[in-house]
């Protein structure tokens, strides 16, 4: 997203509102052709109450996510009805027993929407409904929603823009969903993470080879102990323990590629007090032994390894 700045507030505008609104469809003359294929996109405004898509009325075997900018809309999915307010989207394959309508009452509904197709479009959505149901909100996590705006922005620019590059920006964006259904908000990247985790990070980093308690963690961060493993775990995707054990198998893993020292004394270097455990756990997370990780035996042993949950 853009930001601006003015003395009062700062406002967050999408890459798409520089735009105007319009609509981009797409045919391919290939046949199946690539696994997921965008169809159809598009930024709407509707009031008519007559403005009413039935998922078993319209052909299939495509997605259709649709997020609301202003006013309301409403979806009904089997026999359940969702009111589509700002900042919600919608996530549906067609066919299927669902409609999705302006409500008369509503006045007006404007939303940013996208038609895709293809063997991973279908396989994704479908398990992003399963995860998360139909229904998202996106007001704390606007990333998957911006990333679809700079897509919308881009062929609005160029029309003629690369498939490929097309589809490249519908994985970006598939990919912000599935960040969202795994974590509901999870941030990744260390600089990101709010100040009281952070610190508890930089603990763990800094000290791996110590034993450290939650105890210590939590005081690090300033935080009550219940508070503190609350937050890490919404935040980073794991338990503090969890963290350290990957803190400490990541350095593992480095010694392992970058030293000679032998198995026990890395055991002993990243905090595990039992070379066996230490082993265990390194089998665990990286799925080969130290000593094959040290060897390239069924894994490459990369210059640097990170363990994600």
């Amino acid at each position: 997203m853009i930001t601006y700045y003015r003395k009062d507030a700062t406002i967050l505008l999408y890459p798409h509102e520089s735009c105007s609104r319009s609509s981009f469809g797409f045919k391919y003359l290939s046949g199946a052709g690539l696994p997921i294929r965008l169809i159809n996109i598009g930024w709407d405004r509707v009031t008519s109450p007559a403005y009413r898509w039935h998922g078993e009325r319209r052909g299939g075997g495509y997605a259709v996510f649709q997020y609301t900018l202003a006013g309301r809309g409403m979806l009904r999915d089997g026999e359940t009805y969702y009111a589509l307010t700002k900042d919600t989207g919608f996530l549906t394959v067609v066919p299927g027993d669902h409609e999705y309508y302006l409500p008369e009452d509503a006045g007006e509904w404007e939303f940013l929407y996208v038609v895709i197709h293809g063997i991973d479009a279908l396989n994704h959505c479908k398990e992003m409904i399963r995860q998360m149901g139909p229904v998202l909100n996106f007001r704390e996590h606007p990333e998957p929603v911006a990333a679809l705006s700079r897509l919308y922005r881009a062929i609005y620019e160029d029309p003629q823009l690369d498939k490929f590059t097309i589809s490249a920006r519908l994985y970006e964006w598939m990919m912000g969903l599935h960040r969202l259904a795994e974590g509901r908000g999870i941030v990744r990247a260390t600089e990101e993470l709010p100040g009281p985790i952070r610190a508890a990070v930089k603990l763990m980093k800094s000290s791996y080879r110590y034993d450290l308690s939650i105890d210590d963690m939590a005081s690090s961060a300033g935080l009550t102990k219940y508070h503190f493993c609350r937050q890490f775990h919404k935040k980073t995707g794991l338990t503090p323990s969890q963290y350290l054990r990957k803190v400490r198998v990541e350095q593992a893993a480095w010694l392992l590629r970058h030293t000679d020292k032998t198995v026990q004394t890395i055991a002993a270097e990243c905090g595990f007090e039992y070379a066996n455990y230490f082993i265990k756990v390194f089998r665990t997370l990286v799925g080969v032994t130290p000593n094959d990780y040290r060897s390239g035996k069924k894994v490459d042993p990369v210059s640097f390894l990170r363990v994600e949950p």
